[in-house]
């Protein structure tokens, strides 16, 4: 029946998303809302165990079946989410490239032999019991439950996919500022010589202080230490502004999704990223 596939979906999505949260717990020692979106559901892994209940239905009882079957689906399904998310954001999500035997760097081999052996678990041992509690819920129920889940769940995607391209903008915006950051120094070192400013200097205010007052003494520095001054106070308001939009909700965003991702990539922002990355540790 439809609507119990639509409950499985939900509830393998709300699974997954408990074992990606205890997953970064013990790795990173701290509570991480993981995933996409930013309720509490991996979508991937509700789409993989619908999956697998449709196509691996005549063989239930084959172990082999199980295991080869679900780590070729789980691994398709993946592949296929990480190559739509580089493409429409122009970011790697995750990363498999330091993995052996990986593709593209969206799957790799030893992740694909753990959704085998996790294929064999839950089709054994976690979803009887869940079918069996399924089947028990009256049809009229099961539709509005079904239809009210839909609803909040497309409403989430909607809301994580604005947050995502908007994350996006304002990376460019802190590339576009970390440009002219560098034109104020390349030009302050064209006027009073010596060595450029590098970027740790160029967002530490602290350094950039002490790189400012190393030209206090130069007479010939006078006018580009106010415009850097100027500049420099134009820049990190900025920047200060950006910063505070990601730290202002931990849990929902775009701060969420760099702590979601902690391998997320972006093919165009490397290194605004990285600085970013950095200043959320904090």
């Amino acid at each position: 029946m439809i609507y119990q596939y639509i409950l499985y979906f939900f509830i393998y999505a709300v699974l997954g998303w408990v074992a990606e949260v205890a997953f970064a717990a013990v790795k990173e020692h701290r509570l991480v809302n993981r995933g996409f979106l930013n309720g509490p559901l991996c979508p991937i892994y509700g789409f993989g165990m619908v999956a697998m209940l449709l196509l691996l239905a005549p063989w239930p009882d084959s172990l082999p079946a199980v295991f080869l079957g679900g780590m070729v689906i789980t691994t398709a399904i993946e592949w296929l989410a990480g190559w739509i998310l580089y493409k429409l954001f122009r970011a790697r999500w995750w990363d498999y490239s330091s993995m052996p035997f990986n593709l593209g760097g969206f799957v790799c081999l030893p992740f694909s032999l753990l959704w085998g052996l996790a294929s064999v678990v839950m089709f054994r041992l976690v979803h009887p019991p869940i079918a069996r509690l399924v089947g028990m819920i009256p049809l009229l129920v099961l539709q509005v439950l079904d239809g009210v889940l839909l609803v909040l769940f497309l409403v989430d995607v909607a809301g994580s996919v604005a947050v995502a391209v908007g994350f996006a903008r304002r990376l460019r915006q802190l590339e576009e500022l970390r440009a002219a950051m560098r034109r104020a120094s390349d030009r302050l070192t064209q006027v009073v010589g010596g060595k450029a400013l590098t970027a740790d200097e160029l967002w530490d205010e602290g350094r950039l202080q002490l790189a400012l007052a190393r030209l206090e003494g130069r007479e010939n520095a006078a006018e580009a230490l106010a415009q850097l001054k100027t500049r420099r106070a134009e820049a990190v308001a900025r920047y200060r502004e950006a910063a505070a939009r990601l730290q202002r909700h931990p849990l929902f965003g775009a701060g969420r999704l760099v702590r979601a991702f902690p391998n997320l990539r972006s093919l165009d922002h490397t290194e605004v990223l990285a600085l970013l990355r950095r200043h959320l540790k904090k």
